[in-house]
């Protein structure tokens, strides 16, 4: 009876061993399979060759952009010629109420008696300062010489020298037109221009 187990075990062990035997090698194969199909695949696809540089030629040289040099020159004084029919007494300067400083409009103004002079070498003017009727007769007196002297100060720093030029304050002694209301007033609060000799 020993016996008869002994062979069915030896037969229970040898199938099961020829069934893992065949198990693995068909494993095996498959694996070698697969192993043997990448390269198949792989083969077919073509990698292009890489070209070989073509041979360099040499470029021509660009020659170095010229050196621009800029000097820098002295731009020419611009005068501001007086017009040809400028006359200079009628040429006035307004001022505010109760002030001596020059506007834009006035230095403007000054800028074409200064052209009138230099183009004038000989004339000499004096500058009149002028006040509207408000306020005392010495105070006014002392309003118009500072307005003369501002319009006198704008004329040096344009170049005119000071011996062409004189002042003088009238105050409120010379009103050009009637001082019945602020419009006539304002036009009174000037300085005027007469040549002298």
């Amino acid at each position: 009876m020993i016996k008869k187990s002994s062979i069915w075990l030896f037969i229970l062990i040898s199938i099961v061993a020829i069934g893992l035997i065949s198990a693995g090698c068909a494993k095996k194969q498959t694996v070698k399979e697969e192993a043997g199909a990448r390269p198949t695949m792989e083969a077919k696809k073509e990698i292009p060759p890489i070209p070989s540089p073509a041979p360099q030629t040499e470029q021509p040289k660009t020659p170095p952009a010229p050196e621009i040099k800029i000097e820098a020159k002295a731009v020419p004084k611009v005068e501001l010629a007086a017009p040809a029919t400028f006359d200079v007494t009628e040429m006035r300067i307004q001022f505010a109420f109760d002030d001596y400083s020059l506007s834009s409009r006035s230095r403007e103004n000054l800028e074409k008696v200064a052209s009138w002079l230099k183009n004038n070498p000989d004339a000499k003017i004096q500058i009149q300062g002028n006040t509207c009727d408000i306020g005392t007769a010495e105070y006014n007196l002392a309003l118009g010489e500072q307005r003369a002297s501002s319009a006198k100060t704008y004329l040096e720093r344009l170049g005119i020298s000071e011996g062409r030029l004189s002042t003088i304050s009238y105050g409120l002694e010379k009103p050009r037109v009637p001082n019945t209301d602020e419009t006539n007033r304002s036009m009174n609060r000037r300085d005027e221009f007469v040549p002298v000799q």
